[in-house]
């Protein structure tokens, strides 16, 4: 807890203020040995994609560790009990557990294989996925209890083969490898043969691995390993936020360094911990100290997340609710709700003014993140895990004209003009959005998860035979990020470069060709700039001058895709409102008084509904 402790006061200094929220979470989860899960959603939240790195990312393992240590003993008790008679407790207890143990090991190491396929980081966070390398140990360490020990040559050659399989892990395991699976055989193999060798009878002489390993230097880093890993992850994340990237090197001198305050606490903390007397002699204060601990964890990711509370930046005006001129929604099961109105939306293109110092701000860069078109709230933006859409109508409802927005996040980000055009205009409004899901006729590569995304092409399939049926829509509005994460149907492969560029037209030029071909009339939004960097986070460093955030043209990633495209296939046009975000060569981090991006390339619902007027301008003339 001492780490958490100093981590959060740290954070405090030098993360953020728009992380502190983030951060205060992580280590009240970390608290509370929960991290692991909090991890695992985070890794599996489209919305929480590109996050910085949290300071206590590395307490997901002792998570893991805790919660194995809950199951264990339950595990132990159900095995004397009801396996195991108590006249034969003696004999049969260690058998009747390494028998359980092995069994449960294997279902573990199934699961693992399962959803590092389907769900990576889930089976790389999650216990029960990392149960079976537990179960290893245990195995061993039943073992060595039941006085089982190999013979001295064999266990030289396990620890010499430990070695170096731990070494040839190290070496050739990289970021790209599926984890665990398959891959996490060859360090669980590596460790458990380095266990083994170092198991031997009393009295028998020492294996080479046992002379190497139990030298003092070994030793020394053996009893500051555990403070060692605690430490090192705080000091890389924290350095990097107050000083920025470093190098190589540097990580190398800073985990040297993470050396200092390991060895400072356990020798003033955790050593006399373990040896305190009244302790030692008492469970039950052991147990108190401990929840009392996690409190006072929990109490500095609370102080640290409450900093966060962004009463310094809140806006004088009204920030824009997620809803922007909603009136009504007619969800899957009916009813309606109606909301409140955001700021009225321009009646034309806004006048691109820079931020003034002392503006207030609209949203407040530090709740920009919470900015979302309410589509993500009410359940009309389809999650990752969906392949079917909810029944959502917006705008006026009754209208017979019908616009369906189509595409992943970049499109959905445009539902706030969406939809207050079409309230103004009596249009219909339908949306068809879905998290990392394209709107080109591709299969995506689901980063996060390393899976192809068929979810994403079974919801397409089933949208566009909807489309292209009896109720056709007046007007698609489709757009999407452009992206290189994807799949050769053909070969299964992953492409990359000009293949995966190619891919993409192509697909597009199948979405296309097949609505204009059915009569539904398609429009193509160009996707906004992408600045590739946090620009809320940005301008929360920079509010007294806000336009120090500012970028030009030239440091934007291209959007790409070719409006030349949609030219010669009759129903497709295409829109492009790039000059509502940028003038010239410069894009504008807040306009006026609003904050244009939440994040590193989507708009807040706030500013997307201020540029209504320049998409129902755009609008108009193709719905005749």
């Amino acid at each position: 807890m001492l780490v958490l402790v100093i981590v959060a006061v740290i954070s405090w200094l030098v993360i953020p203020a728009i992380d502190h929220e983030l951060v205060g979470g992580d280590i009240i989860a970390a608290s509370l040995y929960v991290s692991n899960i909090r991890f695992a959603a985070q890794a599996t939240d489209y919305l929480g994609a590109g996050r910085a790195e949290s300071p206590v990312l590395h307490f997901w393992s002792l998570g893991v560790e805790e919660q194995f240590y809950l199951v264990w003993p339950l595990l132990v008790l159900v095995v004397a009990v009801v396996i195991v008679s108590r006249v034969a407790l003696r004999t049969k207890l260690l058998p009747s557990l390494a028998a359980v143990l092995a069994v449960l090991g294997v279902l573990s190491f199934v699961l693992s294989l399962r959803l590092t396929s389907t769900s990576e980081p889930w089976a790389f966070f999650g216990t029960p996925t990392r149960a079976w390398e537990f179960a290893v140990g245990g195995l061993i360490a039943i073992g060595a209890a039941a006085g089982w020990a190999m013979p001295r040559q064999l266990r030289a050659v396990a620890g010499i083969v430990g070695v170096m399989v731990l070494l040839a892990t190290a070496a050739r395991l990289t970021a790209d490898v599926p984890y665990p699976g398959t891959a996490a055989v060859l360090p669980v193999l590596g460790s458990a043969l380095l266990l083994v060798a170092g198991t031997r009878r009393p009295g028998e002489a020492a294996a080479p691995t046992d002379t190497l390993l139990g030298s003092w230097p070994m030793r020394s880093i053996g009893r500051l390993s555990y403070s060692w890993y605690l430490w090192h992850w705080p000091m890389l994340v924290l350095v990097a936020a107050w000083l920025g990237p470093q190098s190589v090197l540097a990580r190398t001198a800073l985990v040297v360094l993470a050396l200092v305050p390991s060895a400072l606490a356990f020798r003033f903390v955790e050593r006399p911990i373990h040896h305190a007397s009244f302790l030692v002699e008492s469970p039950k204060r052991s147990l108190l100290l401990g929840a009392a601990l996690s409190l006072v964890g929990v109490a500095a990711g609370l102080g640290l997340w409450l900093a966060s509370g962004g009463g310094a930046f809140a806006s004088s005006a009204p920030a824009a609710s997620a809803s922007e001129n909603d009136t009504v929604r007619t969800p899957t099961g009916g009813g309606a709700a109606t909301q409140s109105p955001a700021p009225k939306p321009s009646a034309g293109a806004p006048a691109l003014a820079p931020a003034k110092t002392g503006d207030a701000i609209t949203p407040s860069p530090l709740k920009a993140r919470d900015d979302l078109p309410s589509i993500y709230g009410d359940g009309c933006h389809a999650p990752i895990p969906a392949t079917t859409w909810d029944t959502c109508a917006f705008g006026d409802t009754e209208s017979d004209t019908t616009i369906v927005l189509l595409g992943d996040s970049h499109a959905a980000q445009w539902f706030p003009a969406l939809n207050a055009a079409a309230t103004k205009n009596h249009w219909k409004v339908l949306v068809r959005t879905k998290s990392g899901c394209a709107a080109p006729d591709v299969t995506l590569y689901l980063r996060g998860q390393e899976r192809p995304y068929t979810e994403c092409d079974e919801y397409r399939a089933a949208l566009f035979a909807d489309l292209t049926g009896p109720d056709r829509p007046s007007l698609v509005l489709a757009t999407s990020t452009q992206t290189e994460s994807l799949v050769s149907r053909s070969s299964g492969e992953r492409l990359a470069g000009p293949a995966a560029q190619q891919e993409w037209r192509a697909g597009w030029t199948r979405t296309l060709t097949t609505l204009s071909k059915a009569g539904v009339p398609v429009v193509v939004l160009r996707d906004t700039p992408w600045p590739g960097t946090d620009m809320a986070k940005c301008v929360s460093q920079h509010l007294d001058d806000p336009s120090s955030c500012d970028l030009s043209t030239d440091e934007l990633s291209p959007t790409t895709f070719d409006i030349d495209l949609v030219k010669g296939l009759e129903g497709a046009s295409a829109i492009d409102l790039t000059d509502s975000l940028c003038s010239g060569t410069t894009c504008p981090a807040v306009i006026g008084r609003y904050l244009v991006y939440r994040d590193d390339s989507h708009l807040t619902a706030t500013y997307a509904a201020s540029i209504a007027g320049r998409l129902a301008a755009a609008l108009k003339p193709l719905l005749g």
